[in-house]
């Protein structure tokens, strides 16, 4: 049965009930049975429990002693947490039990048992041949039952106690007759009984026991896993069948394979194995005894890979055999395990039946190692591991008496160490006092073990500790001196370690630390091993605050992702001598900065790559991450292999499709083969296996435009002292929302270079050549408020305030991240920019637009691509563009990218734009005619810049010598890359100019932006004319009259006609609604005066409760008189006349008609809201003191109450609640509510007195004394 997406959600939402019903039962039992409550964290004392059995007295018992266990291990000591943990393991070993039996059945292993006819499981065959045969002695059917299922819990656990053992501390609960018939109605639901006969469902039992709620609440929470269960969730990704397979195959079946000469039949078996045509590896002299390959998974979960692996290896051990048979016994080689003492096999096993049946108990104790930091995982991996092993001999009609009985596995949890300090003393008590040092120690170097796992480098730190303590001695890692002192050691601690368990004195609880204690040794004896082959799916990103010291320490890596942490720790350490290391992870490696120790390893270093499977996005079920499956080999030839099936939605087949094809001697479009030598001179070694040959020169052999800030290759090269100009991170403003405005926020008089607030460039959305830099800067007095913030915050201006020197010069701009393309922009003087938007500043100014169309070319879009191919364009990238120098003197390329600029400015820029509608309008008197004459020539604009952008790039192409042939190859490639996201105007294929059409421009959206800007532009201009008319400047009461009005004497339309026209591309196509209700010209106002994540409208639409009457009230000439105005001139005028109509209604009295009287009513209601916003508005304007720095926010925040647009009303109301609470004091208007708080903080913060102009009060804190080092006493 496929386990496709409908069936996964089935098998998710069974898992999703079974642990919700589970969870709630066990909840349950602990507050009313055991007196221990996971909601509250209460513990009752044990000598209340007298309601109790002898065997629930045992059972609270024991969960009292875990819950101290686990306590020991809690730093903050959470007992609700703690409990709702032995909850959630309890549900987790019930739910696997129950799991495990529907699977054995399904094997042949097991009578029917919880399966039936009614679902309950009480007809089972299993149940109905005990109950008779146990009579009425043991109860209740339910009763009897339950004791049937622990029977045969029972004689399982004897393969796999981890699981079935009753006594466990993991499995002491079991739900009440009630809650277990709920349970196997779910297990035998008929439309999943077939997913008990796949070996993969545990593995989704264990996926899909965490829910995707439960993973995004651990991330939004924290960025970081927070502990070693958060990490293990948060990456509990399962992985498919045909990744796994195709790992499997290139490691495992690629081993065999080359040790078999290519005679192997896995050749035909592994479809996934890259098998070059013909390719006949040389054989080995000896055959390696299958008894002593080591597979290890590091990062197991529920041991898919081991599954898979179990497979070939049983065919391994058959072709070991005939080997054996032809060649004679000891021809198989066993030299790398020496101390097994493994017999030949034909000595071992009498026949190939006796050796067959033996083969599946083999697998599980000698070749498949697995480690994981989620106990549960441990748990789950033995089973599928055992269950594998049932099918194989349910296949082979094995009878269960006849299986062999399989041992404990190799299957490692690499789990916390005993804390609990008494029972530690207690145990070293017993022990020599050398010995009880190592163990004390050895403990203290595993405390990290749950968050790090295989990644804590144990191995390396027990020859310190042997040598300290034992005074051994022997160079390097594990002498022989000290290989043999641990082992002794290790040998008398086990002993002691299990004496201590078993002993009468010992406690539920000491039994546990026992327990934990032996499993850190088989931890530790794992380290020590070499393994033929490794393969995972290793977890990806941050690891906890304490474990990423650690590997920061111990790795050498600035950011060490797990996954990077996983390959180098594998590869160095673990890996063999000719070992083979598959794992499927983040594709990041391909390119990032941070990744080149790994990238350095799989290109220079032992372990090299072989085959690398590009695979993109949706592989991970419920993962968003892009990802890779590679293999990489010690002793790999010198070059890989690489498949892109990045933009492969069906990657399966198509995979298979290929590697077929490659057998067949076929090249398939999709693939490359690369030496690994091609990759050294690309900067910072990039995996940019697609890249087009002339390119490749182009990169190796121009000098780069900056090289001192450029990405190096890996192998050093002469660089060139030339720069043609330099790319530069600007300013990081620290404090976005109290150090940047939007332009329309400030009077035009306070910005510029040498004035308050100066242009900043900010990046923003993709445009080239041209863009409205709306983004300003506190740069008063040279930015002293924001150097003082950065010297207080961060310890030194310098943190934020990045490359000054190069500001307010001219040159081109380009945001940080597009998911377009590489866009630059020219970037005037006298502006500065920011980390979002870089700028590149010409060595030479008369340069300037020539690298502009470089930078703008498809062939630098595709460079940067090459060496980072997400949405982030960083100095290091646009540094390390080709230079050639013929670029600079082409004065074609200059008058493409001045035309170029000049039609993105015409059909961008807002005054542009309003200027052309005026005169549009004006000529055809009407809205409507003139702005679809407005929108054709904007149309016709970009394809004007689609043109120029064309004969850039076919000049940018001829001048780098890129064919025809590859600038087709590059096309497809970035289109590709982009796929969804492109979204600009200058568009889609580099083969022919009507590639470049402006088909993407939308004339629809294009008219209702024009008329946007046409009615913005309006209104403001109708309050500027306003005030020259002697009427108010700042207010009105009727938005429509105004603009409408206004338009009339400067468009020359009549009034009728403006609204005509205009009500036309409204919806609901009234003009009055348009302009009353809150969604409607308002919310598109503050759209388009909105600049992430600013929000900035200069229109204020003060409302009554009902929205009976608003007053619009005009930002940018608002002073502390407005709010006054409002009162004196409009709403108390309004009273007047909403007075005068209710007192003559009111004069009629009890003639008054039916209307009349509704009339009345709506007069008085009208009335009392009038009342209600004058009085709110008289409270404010007492303290109001509105001061345009600010911005149009902190401004408006203190009139929140009268916004009716909830969105806006909301964002208000929360500012006014920081300015309360003191988050705001820099503001001007927190000065003036509350100024004897402010004036405080401006003693001890500097920033905040300069930008009150209070530096008197500023009181410079003493500085520190600087501390001196202490010597040695080694020194002294």
């Amino acid at each position: 049965m496929a386990f496709d997406q409908s069936t996964r959600n089935r098998l998710q939402r069974f898992v999703s009930e079974a642990r919700s019903l589970l969870s709630d039962e066990f909840t349950k039992q602990l507050q009313n049975d055991y007196g221990l409550d996971p909601v509250s964290g209460e513990v009752a004392a044990f000598e209340k429990l007298t309601h109790l059995t002898d065997a629930q007295r045992e059972t609270a018992r024991i969960l009292r002693e875990l819950l101290q266990h686990y306590l020991a291990q809690t730093p903050d000591g959470n007992k609700a947490e703690v409990l709702d943990r032995i909850v959630r393991e309890q549900a987790f070993t019930v739910l696997n039990r129950l799991c495990a039996l529907r699977m054995a059945e399904a094997r042949g292993l097991l009578y029917p048992s919880v399966s039936a006819c009614d679902q309950s499981g009480y007809q089972s065959q299993g149940f109905q041949l005990y109950a008779r045969m146990a009579g009425t002695g043991l109860g209740e059917t339910g009763e009897a039952y339950c004791s049937y299922l622990f029977s045969v819990f029972d004689e399982l656990s004897q393969d796999l106690p981890l699981l079935f053992d009753r006594y466990s501390p993991h499995g002491r609960l079991f739900p009440r007759e009630a809650t277990l018939l709920q349970l196997l109605g779910l297990i035998n639901a008929t439309d999943i009984d077939l997913l008990w006969t796949e070996d993969e469902t545990i593995g989704w039992i264990y996926q899909y026991f965490n829910s995707k709620e439960e993973r995004k609440a651990m991330r939004d929470a924290s960025q970081a896993p927070r502990n070693s269960r958060e990490l293990a969730v948060r990456n509990q990704f399962f992985t498919p069948r045909y990744v796994v397979e195709f790992l499997v195959d290139n490691t495992l079946g690629r081993l065999w394979f080359n040790a078999t000469g290519g005679k192997s039949a896995l050749a035909g078996r592994c479809q996934y194995l890259l098998i070059k045509p013909n390719e006949e590896p040389e054989a080995s002299t000896r055959l390696r005894d299958p008894r002593t390959l080591k597979l290890l998974d590091p990062a197991c979960g529920s041991m898919h890979f081991g599954l898979y692996a179990f497979d070939l290896l049983t065919e391994i051990y058959r072709e070991a055999w005939e080997w054996e048979q032809e060649h004679g016994p000891g021809s198989l080689d066993v030299s790398t395990q020496p101390q097994a003492n493994f017999q030949p096999l034909k000595q071992a096993y009498g026949d190939e039946a006796a050796f067959l049946r033996d083969v599946p108990r083999l697998i599980i104790e000698h070749n498949i190692h697995g480690v994981d930091i989620d106990p549960r995982a441990a748990q789950i991996a033995s089973l599928a591991l055992w269950l594998r092993a049932q099918r194989a001999w349910h296949d082979a009609d094995i009878k269960a008496k006849d299986r062999p009985l399989v041992g404990r596995g190799q299957v490692v949890a690499a789990i916390a160490p005993p804390a609990e300090q008494e029972l530690r003393l207690q145990f070293a008590a017993n022990l020599d006092k050398l010995d009880a040092e190592l163990f004390e120690k050895t403990i203290q170097v595993l405390k990290d073990l749950p968050e790090l796992g295989i990644l804590l480098q144990v191995e390396r730190e027990l020859p310190h500790l042997i040598r300290q303590i034992y005074v051994g001695k022997g160079a390097g890692l594990f002498a022989q001196q000290e290989h043999e002192n641990w082992r002794q050691a290790e040998t008398r601690l086990r002993l002691s370690l299990t004496e201590f368990a078993h002993t009468v004195k010992a406690t539920f609880q000491g039994r546990l630390f026992a327990q934990d204690s032996l499993e850190l040794l088989r931890m530790i004896d794992l380290t020590r091993e070499k393994f033929d082959v490794i393969v995972m799916n290793p977890p990806f990103g941050e690891s906890s605050a304490s474990a990423t010291q650690y590997l920061k320490r111990v790795y050498a890596l600035g950011r060490p992702d797990l996954y990077m942490c996983f390959f180098l720790r594998c590869a160095k350490d673990l890996l063999a001598a000719n070992g083979f290391q598959g794992q499927i992870t983040s594709r990041t490696f391909h390119t990032l900065e941070f990744f080149e120790p790994m990238r350095r390893e799989l290109l220079t270093g032992e372990t090299r790559l072989q085959v690398l499977a590009d695979l993109g996005s949706g592989v991970l079920d419920g993962a968003t991450v892009e990802t890779s499956a590679y293999i990489a080999s010690k002793g790999a030839s010198s070059a890989f292999y690489s498949i892109d099936l990045s933009t492969t939605k069906e990657k399966q087949p198509a995979i298979a499709r290929i590697l077929s094809s490659l057998r067949n001697g076929e090249s398939p479009a999709s693939t490359w083969v690369r030496e690994h030598s091609w990759f050294l001179e690309i900067p910072n070694g990039s995996l940019c296996y697609w890249l087009p040959t002339a390119v490749e020169i182009a990169i190796k052999r121009f000098p780069q435009f900056d090289p001192g800030f450029a990405c190096k290759p890996l192998v050093e090269k002469p660089v060139s002292n030339k720069r043609y100009g330099k790319v530069r991170q600007g300013l990081i403003p620290g404090d976005i929302f109290r150090f940047t405005r939007l332009r329309w926020e400030v009077p035009g008089n306070e910005i510029g270079n040498g004035l308050k607030w100066v242009p900043m460039m900010k990046g923003g959305e993709f445009r080239r050549y041209f863009s409205n830099e709306n983004w300003l800067f506190l740069w008063d007095k040279d930015g002293r408020e924001s150097k003082a913030f950065a010297e207080q915050r961060y310890g030194g201006a310098s943190r934020t305030i990045k490359n000054e020197s190069e500001f307010f010069k001219p040159g081109i701009t380009f945001p940080r991240v597009s998911s377009v393309g590489m866009n630059g922009r020219l970037m005037p003087k006298d502006s500065v920019f920011s980390d979002t938007g870089m700028a590149i500043i010409p060595e030479d100014e008369e340069s300037t637009w020539n690298l502009l169309a470089l930078f703008n070319s498809r062939l630098a879009d595709i460079i940067c691509a090459a060496l980072h191919p997400g949405r982030k364009f960083e100095v290091a990238h646009l540094a390390a563009i080709p230079m050639e120098e013929r670029v600079l003197k082409d004065e074609g390329l200059c008058r493409f990218a001045q035309e170029a600029y000049g039609l993105v400015k015409d059909a961008t820029d807002e005054n542009a734009i309003y200027e052309k509608a005026l005169k549009e309008i004006t000529s055809t008197r009407s809205v409507q005619l003139g702005l679809a004459q407005v929108v054709k020539d904007l149309s016709a604009a970009w394809k004007g810049v689609a043109d120029r952008q064309y004969q850039i790039d076919l000049k940018i192409f001829d001048i780098y010598g890129i064919p025809v042939s590859e600038q087709k190859l590059l096309a497809e490639y970035i289109d590709r890359l982009r796929g969804a996201d492109e979204s600009s105007h200058e568009i889609e294929s580099v083969l022919r100019p009507e590639g470049y059409s402006a088909a993407n421009y939308d004339a629809e959206k294009g008219l209702r932006d024009c008329l946007s800007i046409l009615i913005n532009r309006l209104i403001t201009a109708a309050f500027s004319r306003a005030g020259e008319n002697g009427h108010s400047p700042s207010l009105t009461d009727d938005l429509l009259t105004l603009v409408v009005g206004f338009s009339k004497s400067v468009l020359g339309v009549s009034e009728d006609a403006f609204i005509d026209d205009v009500a036309r591309f409204i919806p609901g196509g009234s003009l009055q609604d348009y302009f009353s209700e809150s969604k409607g010209f308002f919310e598109d106002h503050l759209t388009s005066h909105s600049l992430s994540p600013r929000k900035a409208p200069i229109l204020w639409p003060l409302s009554t409760r009902s929205g009976s009457y608003t007053l619009w009230l005009f930002y940018p000439t608002l002073t502390n008189q407005t709010l006054y105005t409002a009162i004196n001139d409009f709403i108390e005028a309004k009273l007047k006349q909403v007075g005068a109509g209710g007192t003559a209604l009111r004069n009629r009295g009890s003639s008054r008609t039916h209307d009349e009287e509704k009339q009345f009513e709506t007069l008085q209601a009208f009335e009392l809201e009038l009342i209600e916003l004058r009085d709110t508005l008289l409270g404010i304007a007492q303290g109001y003191q509105p001061n345009h720095d600010d911005g149009v926010q902190i401004t408006a925040a203190p009139l929140w109450p009268l916004f009716r647009h909830k969105p806006w009303q909301k964002v208000l109301k929360d500012t006014w609640a920081k300015l309360e609470k003191g988050d705001y004091d820099w503001a001007h208007l927190a000065m003036s509510y509350w100024p004897a708080r402010v004036r405080e903080k401006c003693k001890t913060d500097k920033s905040l007195a300069i930008a009150h102009g209070l530096e008197d009060l500023y009181i410079e804190p003493e500085a520190k004394p600087k501390k001196t080092r202490r010597k040695k006493v080694e020194e002294v």
